[in-house]
């Protein structure tokens, strides 16, 4: 017997990954546009240093909120890629549900707020976030900065060695990984938050997953 219910409840699943996956696809082609006209804003005030540093910490924003957006897309595609390969097959006529189809979307929605050049400049690479790497870090998940060697974790403004430094944080600090990993300079880097609500980005070789003693 073929149970028509289970049928409809996953189709109404994909449906609603779907729903997901454009309103996240439209929101990355408003990021990318804000993203570009925050680095024609830079350039224009390469000659002005204040307003130079704030177009960069404006850029660097824009770029930290562009990699949540990222690892946020990717999760619903999974979850979307799950719904499908659980769905029946239907042999005639019938309506299928395609990832490829949703995530074309994403590069045309890109493309578009670029003029058609589809690139967005950021950094020297722009990895795409992982759910989860290796090391047991992930994203949604909770770190600890490593007491081994009693250093310090700086707190950046962005990826990379060369970004502003926030402050730093004392071994043993709880932080949440809010995006992340991105490779630069050699490190793997995580947006992260600390539990008294300040942002900023760290190298994940530093983090461990449990609190040491």
């Amino acid at each position: 017997m073929i149970n028509y219910g289970s049928k409809k409840e996953e189709g109404g699943a994909s449906e609603g990954i779907g729903v997901a996956m454009r309103s996240m696809s439209e929101q990355i082609g408003r990021q990318a546009q804000e993203i570009k006209r925050l680095q024609e804003a830079l350039e224009a005030a390469q000659q002005d240093a204040a307003a130079a540093e704030k177009a960069r910490a404006s850029l660097a924003e824009a770029e930290a909120r562009m990699a949540q957006m990222e690892a946020e897309l990717k999760r619903l595609q999974a979850q979307l890629a799950a719904a499908t390969a659980s769905a029946p097959t239907e042999s005639s006529g019938g309506k299928s549900v395609a990832g490829s189809g949703e995530s074309g979307g994403i590069a045309g929605a890109i493309a578009g707020a670029l003029g058609g050049s589809g690139a967005v400049k950021i950094g020297p690479a722009t990895p795409t976030a992982s759910p989860s790497t290796d090391g047991g870090l992930q994203i949604g998940g909770v770190a600890y900065v490593q007491k081994a060697g009693g250093k310090n974790l700086r707190r950046r403004q962005a990826p990379g060695l060369d970004s502003t430094v926030l402050d730093c944080l004392p071994p043993g600090t709880q932080l949440t990984l809010l995006a992340g990993p991105q490779e630069k300079d050699g490190y793997p880097w995580w947006h992260i938050r600390t539990s008294d609500g300040r942002e900023g980005w760290v190298a994940g070789t530093e983090l461990v997953t449990e609190p040491e003693d």
